[in-house]
């Protein structure tokens, strides 16, 4: 099918052809491999048929050639990492070109309005002039007409400039809250609805940078879901999608304060600013244990896939030390979690130097 699509492709057809022989295997992809047909997938699987971002394309065939199929996970990673970022970036050059043309046109309405004004100010002058040097009633009377029809004419103009600037305001208005939309969406993880990985490294800098200006504690946590491997293997990647989505809620649920980003695959992470390690390693235990009381059954069978556990790491800056350093000391507190015996939280400094590491894809 692939070869036949390309073959119209490269034709003489016209762009339109082109355009349907690309959509043909967007969809073709789609019903093939069972995926949900939402804008989303078609936008991913149009870009693979579109043959122009080689990378994509590659990691496509390769999950495909390891898996057979792609997950909702798949599909939320490879759309966030290879569409989204230049969608996004689209979008914003989209509306900021509309802003752009608003700001034009104010700036030309207010122009019109300066000159408005410099000729009602000499009509004004040349109306004074005019009545001290009238010499008849008729005259006087002359100009007081001359001036109240320029005044009248000036008060026009003001009403519709001010309606013009008005209906200006509110199309502003509404392009500030699409370039917001626009910034959102570009930061969020679309599978699991918390931040993505670049929302926590903009987070996580910005952080840093506060807590050394402010003299106040900034605390990570990495979250690990234990045993994630063997649940897409057992029970399909669908049940893999809705333990992320149920992770990501009950850390929506446990952090009242702080920032919640997937930080890649099964691990999510969580920046608490202006709080201690201790009270870091409190939040983390209400976490790990409104993740455990969860119960998750398979959607088709109603068969319990057991309790969904998490392993944590804990890990709090210390002075003249990066993102780097943090992100490093969270990482080793959450693997000592895992050697721990997983469902656990490991604070930075009660790590057992001595125990085997063990580092397993998706322990």
């Amino acid at each position: 099918m692939d070869r036949e699509a390309f073959s119209i492709m490269g034709s003489d057809s016209g762009s339109q052809h082109r355009t349907l022989a690309i959509a043909a295997i967007a969809l073709g992809k789609i019903v093939e491999l069972g995926l949900p047909a939402d804008p989303q997938s078609y936008e991913l699987w149009y870009a693979y048929a579109a043959g122009h971002n080689q990378k994509l394309r590659d990691e496509i065939d390769h999950v495909l050639q390891q898996q057979g199929r792609l997950s909702e996970s798949d599909l939320g990673r490879l759309y966030a990492q290879y569409i989204s970022p230049t969608r996004s970036t689209g979008d914003f050059e989209r509306v900021g070109r509309r802003l752009a043309d608003e700001v034009g046109q104010v700036t030309r309405m207010i122009s019109a309005a300066v000159t408005s004004v410099e000729r009602y100010d000499e009509q004004l002058s040349e109306g004074t002039a005019a009545a001290n040097s009238a010499t008849s009633e008729a005259d006087l009377k002359r100009v007081v007409e001359d001036l109240l029809s320029a005044t009248k004419s000036m008060a026009r103009e003001n009403d519709s400039l001010k309606e013009e600037l008005e209906t200006s305001r509110v199309r502003s208005e509404k392009l500030t809250h699409e370039i917001e939309a626009v910034r959102i969406e570009s930061l969020t993880d679309a599978l699991t609805q918390v931040g993505n990985r670049l929302h926590f490294d903009d987070t996580l800098a910005r952080a840093i940078v506060r807590a050394g200006e402010n003299d106040v504690p900034l605390t990570l946590l990495f979250v690990d879901i234990d045993h994630f491997k063997k649940v897409n293997d057992q029970f399909g990647h669908q049940m893999g999608d809705d333990v992320l989505r149920l992770v990501a809620a009950r850390l929506k649920s446990s952090v009242r304060d702080g920032e919640i980003a997937r930080y890649g695959g099964e691990e999510f992470a969580v920046i608490l600013y202006n709080k201690s390690i201790q009270i870091g390693k409190l939040i983390a235990e209400r976490i790990r244990v409104s993740i455990e009381s969860a119960e998750m059954r398979v959607r088709s069978s109603g068969a319990s896939i057991g309790r969904v556990t998490v392993s944590i790491g804990v890990s709090q800056l210390k002075p003249r030390l990066t993102a780097a350093d943090i992100i490093q000391s969270a990482d080793e507190a959450l693997y000592a979690a895992k050697r721990k015996g997983r469902n656990c939280v490991v604070l930075e400094d009660s790590i057992d130097a001595a125990a085997p590491e063990i580092r397993a894809v998706g322990a």
